[in-house]
Order: C-alpha cells, then sequence, then structure tokens
C-alpha cells in the first residue's frame, strides 16, 4: 500500500508532461522556420538575390538563424510594432 502513492505520482507527472513536450515541440518548430525564413530574407537583402551561390555569405545563413533564435521575442515584437505603424 505504500508504494501506491508514489506510482500514482509518477503516473500523474508523466501523463502532465507529454502535452506540455508536444507544444514545446511545435514552438521550436515554429520558431526555427520563422527563422530560417527571416535569415534567407535578410541574407537575400544584404547580399542579393544569389547569395547562396557566394561561398561566404552562404556560411553566413546558420549564424543568422541562430542569431534570430537567440532574439525571437525581440524580432517578432519589433516587426508587429513596425507592421501597426504604417
Amino acid at each position: 500500500m505504500k508504494q501506491t502513492p508514489g506510482i500514482l505520482l509518477i503516473t500523474l507527472f508523466c501523463s502532465l508532461s507529454v502535452p506540455l513536450y508536444a507544444v514545446e515541440t511545435e514552438l521550436t518548430d515554429e520558431k526555427k522556420s520563422y527563422c530560417m525564413n527571416w535569415a534567407d530574407r535578410f541574407l537575400s537583402i544584404k547580399d542579393g538575390q544569389n547569395y547562396r551561390e557566394n561561398k561566404l555569405s552562404a556560411a553566413k545563413f546558420p549564424m543568422y538563424v541562430e542569431l534570430c533564435l537567440e532574439h525571437y521575442v525581440e524580432l517578432r515584437n519589433m516587426y508587429k510594432k513596425k507592421s501597426q505603424s504604417n
């Protein structure tokens, strides 16, 4: 009888963890997709439409994706404010 509360707590914890993990994964995928698109737009404006053909410019792509992921909230808020002011 003493093990029943422990098993109940473990089962409850595991059942509550799964949906949270699914939501977190979905948000992470959304962030990654947004940041990859943002980095592509940024580099095509900065280095030209054919930036992928230039090895130095193409090497910057992962760096800009990472930069976007680090500052995701700030970027989204900045573009939201910018679109509201237009």
